[in-house]
Protein backbone atom coordinates (compact mmCIF):
# COMPACT_ATOMS: atom_id res chain seq x y z
CA UNK A 1 0.00 0.00 0.00
CA UNK A 2 2.79 2.69 0.65
CA UNK A 3 4.53 1.81 -2.81
CA UNK A 4 0.97 2.45 -4.52
CA UNK A 5 0.46 5.31 -2.32
CA UNK A 6 3.89 6.59 -3.43
CA UNK A 7 3.70 6.23 -7.39
CA UNK A 8 0.03 8.32 -6.86
CA UNK A 9 1.98 10.99 -5.20
CA UNK A 10 4.90 10.72 -7.90
CA UNK A 11 2.84 10.70 -10.35
CA UNK A 12 0.55 13.80 -8.78
CA UNK A 13 4.03 15.84 -8.24
CA UNK A 14 5.48 15.19 -12.06
CA UNK A 15 2.32 16.80 -13.03
CA UNK A 16 2.03 19.65 -10.91
CA UNK A 17 5.43 21.17 -11.52
CA UNK A 18 4.69 20.48 -15.21
CA UNK A 19 1.58 22.98 -14.80
CA UNK A 20 2.49 25.21 -11.90
CA UNK A 21 5.94 25.78 -14.08
CA UNK A 22 4.18 26.75 -16.87
CA UNK A 23 1.49 29.22 -15.30
CA UNK A 24 4.24 30.62 -12.47
CA UNK A 25 7.37 31.35 -14.91
CA UNK A 26 5.75 34.90 -14.95
CA UNK A 27 7.03 35.53 -11.43
CA UNK A 28 10.99 34.93 -12.32
CA UNK A 29 10.69 38.12 -13.52
CA UNK A 30 9.75 39.74 -9.94
CA UNK A 31 13.42 38.77 -9.06
CA UNK A 32 14.18 36.53 -5.93
CA UNK A 33 11.10 37.53 -4.20
CA UNK A 34 8.81 36.31 -7.19
CA UNK A 35 10.70 33.01 -7.41
CA UNK A 36 10.36 32.83 -4.23
CA UNK A 37 6.75 33.25 -4.02
CA UNK A 38 5.61 30.64 -6.76
CA UNK A 39 8.72 28.27 -5.11
CA UNK A 40 6.51 28.42 -1.95
CA UNK A 41 3.20 27.53 -4.17
CA UNK A 42 4.83 24.64 -5.37
CA UNK A 43 6.14 23.64 -2.46
CA UNK A 44 2.86 24.35 -0.45
CA UNK A 45 0.96 22.19 -3.67
CA UNK A 46 3.59 19.47 -3.19
CA UNK A 47 2.42 19.64 1.00
CA UNK A 48 -1.28 19.06 -0.15
CA UNK A 49 -0.98 16.40 -2.35
CA UNK A 50 1.27 14.74 0.11
CA UNK A 51 -1.34 15.01 3.36
CA UNK A 52 -4.32 14.09 1.07
CA UNK A 53 -2.91 11.09 -1.33
CA UNK A 54 -0.75 9.81 1.18
CA UNK A 55 -1.55 10.67 4.55
CA UNK A 56 1.23 11.59 5.83
CA UNK A 57 1.16 15.10 8.56
CA UNK A 58 3.42 16.97 10.35
CA UNK A 59 3.22 18.16 13.68
CA UNK A 60 5.52 20.64 14.51
CA UNK A 61 7.29 21.60 18.10
CA UNK A 62 9.09 24.47 19.19
CA UNK A 63 7.74 27.18 16.85
CA UNK A 64 8.26 30.30 19.03
CA UNK A 65 12.12 28.94 17.61
CA UNK A 66 11.77 29.09 14.26
CA UNK A 67 13.91 32.39 13.32
CA UNK A 68 11.69 34.91 11.23
CA UNK A 69 15.09 37.31 10.45
CA UNK A 70 18.45 36.74 9.51
CA UNK A 71 19.77 33.68 10.42
CA UNK A 72 21.47 30.32 9.96
CA UNK A 73 18.86 26.58 9.86
CA UNK A 74 20.99 23.25 10.57
CA UNK A 75 18.79 20.41 10.38
CA UNK A 76 19.20 16.36 9.78
CA UNK A 77 18.52 15.20 6.26
CA UNK A 78 16.40 12.10 5.94
CA UNK A 79 14.34 12.67 2.66
CA UNK A 80 13.37 15.39 0.26
CA UNK A 81 9.98 16.42 2.42
CA UNK A 82 12.25 18.64 4.69
CA UNK A 83 13.48 21.01 2.22
CA UNK A 84 9.84 21.34 0.69
CA UNK A 85 8.66 21.70 4.51
CA UNK A 86 11.39 24.15 5.54
CA UNK A 87 11.28 26.59 2.06
CA UNK A 88 7.28 26.57 2.88
CA UNK A 89 7.49 27.52 6.37
CA UNK A 90 10.43 29.94 6.66
CA UNK A 91 9.71 33.55 5.62
CA UNK A 92 13.28 33.80 3.51
CA UNK A 93 14.44 30.65 2.83
CA UNK A 94 17.75 30.11 1.22
CA UNK A 95 18.97 26.67 0.52
CA UNK A 96 23.04 25.55 0.34
CA UNK A 97 22.36 23.15 -2.76
CA UNK A 98 24.61 20.30 -4.59
CA UNK A 99 25.37 21.77 -8.06
CA UNK A 100 23.74 18.34 -9.65
CA UNK A 101 20.23 19.65 -7.95
CA UNK A 102 20.82 22.98 -9.77
CA UNK A 103 21.12 21.21 -13.17
CA UNK A 104 17.78 19.42 -13.00
CA UNK A 105 15.23 21.29 -15.48
CA UNK A 106 12.50 23.19 -14.34
CA UNK A 107 13.17 22.59 -10.95
CA UNK A 108 16.76 23.89 -10.60
CA UNK A 109 16.34 26.95 -12.55
CA UNK A 110 13.64 27.72 -10.01
CA UNK A 111 15.93 26.77 -7.05
CA UNK A 112 19.05 29.38 -8.75
CA UNK A 113 16.94 31.91 -8.96
CA UNK A 114 15.93 32.33 -5.75
CA UNK A 115 18.87 32.82 -4.74
CA UNK A 116 19.92 29.25 -3.52
CA UNK A 117 23.75 28.64 -2.85
CA UNK A 118 25.16 26.01 -4.78
CA UNK A 119 28.64 24.08 -4.02
CA UNK A 120 30.69 22.16 -6.76
CA UNK A 121 32.23 20.05 -4.65
CA UNK A 122 34.90 19.10 -7.18
CA UNK A 123 36.51 22.72 -7.11
CA UNK A 124 37.70 22.15 -3.62
CA UNK A 125 39.03 25.22 -0.93
CA UNK A 126 37.96 27.31 -3.78
CA UNK A 127 34.04 26.33 -3.87
CA UNK A 128 34.41 26.52 0.45
CA UNK A 129 35.24 30.05 0.38
CA UNK A 130 33.00 31.15 -1.84
CA UNK A 131 29.95 28.99 -0.05
CA UNK A 132 31.08 30.88 3.23
CA UNK A 133 30.66 34.30 0.96
CA UNK A 134 27.65 33.84 -0.13
CA UNK A 135 25.99 32.44 2.96
CA UNK A 136 27.46 35.33 4.95
CA UNK A 137 26.01 37.77 1.97
CA UNK A 138 22.50 36.28 1.90
CA UNK A 139 22.22 36.31 5.77
CA UNK A 140 23.43 40.04 5.67
CA UNK A 141 20.53 40.11 3.42
CA UNK A 142 18.17 38.90 5.90
CA UNK A 143 17.30 35.48 4.37
CA UNK A 144 17.25 32.07 6.76
CA UNK A 145 20.35 30.34 5.55
CA UNK A 146 19.28 25.97 5.40
CA UNK A 147 21.97 23.33 5.41
CA UNK A 148 21.82 19.96 6.16
CA UNK A 149 25.53 19.01 8.11
CA UNK A 150 25.54 15.78 7.73
CA UNK A 151 25.86 16.11 3.86
CA UNK A 152 23.97 13.75 2.44
CA UNK A 153 20.23 11.80 3.45
CA UNK A 154 21.07 9.35 6.59
CA UNK A 155 18.89 6.51 7.22
CA UNK A 156 16.20 6.33 10.07
CA UNK A 157 17.97 5.98 13.29
CA UNK A 158 21.49 6.49 12.52
CA UNK A 159 24.06 8.45 14.47
CA UNK A 160 24.12 12.03 13.81
CA UNK A 161 27.19 12.31 12.22
CA UNK A 162 27.99 16.42 10.96
CA UNK A 163 30.80 17.75 8.54
CA UNK A 164 32.23 20.12 9.78
CA UNK A 165 32.04 22.75 6.90
CA UNK A 166 28.68 24.00 9.03
CA UNK A 167 31.14 25.73 11.22
CA UNK A 168 32.77 27.32 8.85
CA UNK A 169 29.83 28.75 7.28
CA UNK A 170 28.53 29.52 11.58
CA UNK A 171 31.83 31.24 11.46
CA UNK A 172 31.93 33.63 8.15
CA UNK A 173 27.99 34.40 8.62
CA UNK A 174 28.15 35.66 12.54
CA UNK A 175 24.72 34.57 12.82
CA UNK A 176 22.79 32.49 15.41
CA UNK A 177 22.21 28.63 14.67
CA UNK A 178 18.94 27.09 14.96
CA UNK A 179 18.75 23.54 15.15
CA UNK A 180 16.06 21.33 13.86
CA UNK A 181 15.03 17.86 13.78
CA UNK A 182 13.13 15.41 12.35
CA UNK A 183 11.78 11.66 11.39
CA UNK A 184 10.54 12.26 7.90
CA UNK A 185 12.43 9.22 6.46
CA UNK A 186 10.14 7.26 8.56
CA UNK A 187 7.45 8.44 6.07
CA UNK A 188 8.98 9.90 2.82
CA UNK A 189 10.84 6.65 2.72
CA UNK A 190 13.95 6.50 0.71
CA UNK A 191 15.23 5.20 -1.75
CA UNK A 192 12.42 4.28 -3.66
CA UNK A 193 8.55 5.94 -3.69
CA UNK A 194 6.89 4.59 -1.00
CA UNK A 195 5.20 6.31 1.34
CA UNK A 196 3.79 5.71 4.69
CA UNK A 197 0.97 7.58 6.63
CA UNK A 198 1.24 9.10 9.69
CA UNK A 199 2.89 12.45 11.28
CA UNK A 200 6.05 13.71 10.46
CA UNK A 201 7.32 15.95 13.83
CA UNK A 202 10.16 18.60 13.22
CA UNK A 203 11.89 20.17 16.42
CA UNK A 204 12.65 23.55 16.44
CA UNK A 205 14.96 24.27 19.24
CA UNK A 206 16.52 27.82 20.83
CA UNK A 207 19.34 29.11 18.43
CA UNK A 208 22.85 28.39 19.44
CA UNK A 209 24.34 32.11 19.73
CA UNK A 210 27.21 33.66 17.51
CA UNK A 211 30.58 33.20 18.66
CA UNK A 212 31.84 29.76 19.45
CA UNK A 213 34.51 28.55 18.40
CA UNK A 214 34.89 25.22 16.00
CA UNK A 215 34.89 22.37 18.49
CA UNK A 216 32.33 24.31 20.71
CA UNK A 217 29.87 24.44 17.90
CA UNK A 218 29.77 21.03 16.47
CA UNK A 219 29.21 19.67 20.10
CA UNK A 220 26.67 21.52 21.08
CA UNK A 221 24.80 21.26 17.37
CA UNK A 222 25.45 17.59 17.55
CA UNK A 223 24.08 17.03 20.64
CA UNK A 224 21.05 19.16 20.08
CA UNK A 225 20.11 17.17 17.26
CA UNK A 226 21.12 14.57 18.67
CA UNK A 227 18.68 14.42 21.55
CA UNK A 228 15.60 16.38 19.57
CA UNK A 229 15.50 13.71 16.92
CA UNK A 230 11.91 11.86 16.95
CA UNK A 231 13.48 8.58 15.39
CA UNK A 232 15.90 7.66 18.70
CA UNK A 233 15.14 6.51 21.16
CA UNK A 234 15.61 7.71 24.74
CA UNK A 235 18.48 5.85 25.67
CA UNK A 236 20.30 6.52 22.27
CA UNK A 237 19.75 9.69 22.00
CA UNK A 238 21.33 10.15 25.45
CA UNK A 239 24.68 8.94 23.91
CA UNK A 240 25.42 12.40 21.86
CA UNK A 241 26.74 13.56 25.54
CA UNK A 242 29.22 10.41 25.57
CA UNK A 243 30.65 11.43 22.26
CA UNK A 244 33.37 12.74 23.96
CA UNK A 245 34.72 9.90 25.68
CA UNK A 246 34.90 8.20 22.26
CA UNK A 247 36.98 10.86 20.76
CA UNK A 248 34.06 12.95 19.04
CA UNK A 249 33.19 16.13 19.42
CA UNK A 250 31.18 16.63 22.61
CA UNK A 251 30.18 19.90 24.63
CA UNK A 252 31.22 20.05 27.99
CA UNK A 253 29.25 18.10 30.57
CA UNK A 254 26.34 20.69 30.83
CA UNK A 255 25.78 21.04 26.95
CA UNK A 256 23.47 18.00 26.77
CA UNK A 257 20.95 19.01 30.10
CA UNK A 258 21.45 22.62 28.87
CA UNK A 259 19.76 21.63 25.98
CA UNK A 260 17.14 19.29 27.23
CA UNK A 261 15.97 21.75 29.65
CA UNK A 262 15.59 24.36 26.41
CA UNK A 263 12.69 22.39 24.80
CA UNK A 264 11.14 20.27 28.18
CA UNK A 265 7.97 20.81 29.36
CA UNK A 266 6.54 23.65 26.63
CA UNK A 267 3.29 22.90 25.35
CA UNK A 268 3.36 24.15 21.44
CA UNK A 269 0.77 23.61 19.13
CA UNK A 270 1.73 22.40 16.12
CA UNK A 271 -0.07 22.19 12.50
CA UNK A 272 0.02 22.04 9.03
CA UNK A 273 -2.37 22.94 5.99
CA UNK A 274 -4.86 20.71 7.18
CA UNK A 275 -4.06 19.45 10.35
CA UNK A 276 -3.72 20.89 14.04
CA UNK A 277 -3.16 19.64 17.54
CA UNK A 278 -1.37 20.44 20.87
CA UNK A 279 2.05 18.23 21.60
CA UNK A 280 4.19 18.33 24.67
CA UNK A 281 7.85 18.51 23.37
CA UNK A 282 9.92 15.99 24.87
CA UNK A 283 13.87 16.09 26.53
CA UNK A 284 15.46 16.94 23.62
CA UNK A 285 33.45 17.53 5.29
CA UNK A 286 30.25 19.83 3.92
CA UNK A 287 26.45 19.95 4.32
CA UNK A 288 23.90 20.07 1.13
CA UNK A 289 21.00 19.77 0.17
CA UNK A 290 21.10 16.16 -1.70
Amino acid sequence: MAMIRGIIFFSYMFTITIVLGAVLWPFLFGGVRGARVSAKIWCHALLFGLRWLTGIRTNIEGRENIPQGAALIAANHQSMWETLFLFHLLPAPVFVLKQELIQVPIIGSWLRSTGAIEIDRSAGIRAIRKLNDDAAERIRQGAQVVIFPEGTRRPVGSETSLQPGVAAIYKSAGAPCTPAAHDSGRHWIHPGPAKSSGVITIRFLPAIPTGLDKRSFLSKLDIAITNARPDLSHSTSKQAAGKQAAGKPAANAQSAPIQAQGTRGNAITSTDTTHERVAQAPETKMGTTS
